[in-house]
């Protein structure tokens, strides 16, 4: 039911002119094939992402390769949680042409070290609504993260969903309403925001697959 990340990938025009080629593809497990892009101006790298999202207990992983700007490359390792044992670490790694083959991208193991900051947090994919509780941030969580919107499947209606929780800094840096497409499922944000915490206070206020491809959908916002 719920939420999480993953990571896109990236390429651009070189200063040459020549146009920057990059495989673009999304889908379950370490890896991924897809058809080589040519990438937007202003997008100069390739990047590959990898997620793992757990879900009480259970890791699925995930990965992601698209087009990026060099900027969207510093985003590194990045960290959601969102409660009720539902939380996403994805790593990012950024190459160009013939490297992309040889790049390795290892996610770190969690930490499950409390930061000494705290966001109410909860997830739910049937409503804009869902039972909060205060969850403590950990490693580089430093950010509540309150989203809203609707989710669609392949063939299926849009359904409401709602994410709220600890995130890194990199998710907020980029994050905006609108739209993006992982794995064959659909996002649409109606409402995104960051509200940075004290570390003495908290902010105000088939699913594993779902949960990757909702990973994969709020890291849209960092790499699109």
């Amino acid at each position: 039911m719920e939420a999480s990340l993953a990571v896109c990938i990236l390429a651009a025009l070189l200063a040459t002119g020549s146009c920057l080629q990059c495989e673009v593809c999304a889908g379950q497990g370490t890896s991924c094939m897809g058809a080589m892009q040519t990438c937007p101006a202003g997008q100069e790298s390739c990047a590959i992402a990898r997620t793992v999202t757990t879900l009480a207990g259970v890791n699925t992983q995930s990965i992601h390769k698209h087009c990026v700007t060099s900027s969207q490359c510093k985003a590194g390792h990045v960290s959601m949680n969102f409660g009720k044992g539902m939380t996403t670490r994805t790593s990012i790694a950024c190459c160009m042409g013939d490297t992309c083959k040889a790049t390795i991208v290892i996610v770190p193991p969690a930490d499950p070290k409390p930061n000494g900051r705290s966001c109410r947090g909860c997830y739910s994919l049937t409503s804009e609504q869902c039972r909060e509780e205060t969850i403590q941030c950990t490693g580089s969580e430093t950010q509540c993260l309150d989203t809203a919107g609707t989710i669609t499947s392949a063939g299926g209606n849009p359904v409401r969903m709602v994410m709220k929780g600890c995130v890194s800094q990199s998710i907020c840096d980029h994050l905006q309403v609108g739209s993006g497409t992982v794995a064959g499922i659909r996002a649409n944000l109606t409402m995104a925001k960051c509200t940075t915490v004290s570390v003495v206070g908290a902010a105000p206020g088939p699913a594993g697959l779902l949960l990757s491809a909702l990973a994969g959908l709020l890291l849209l916002t960092l790499l699109s």
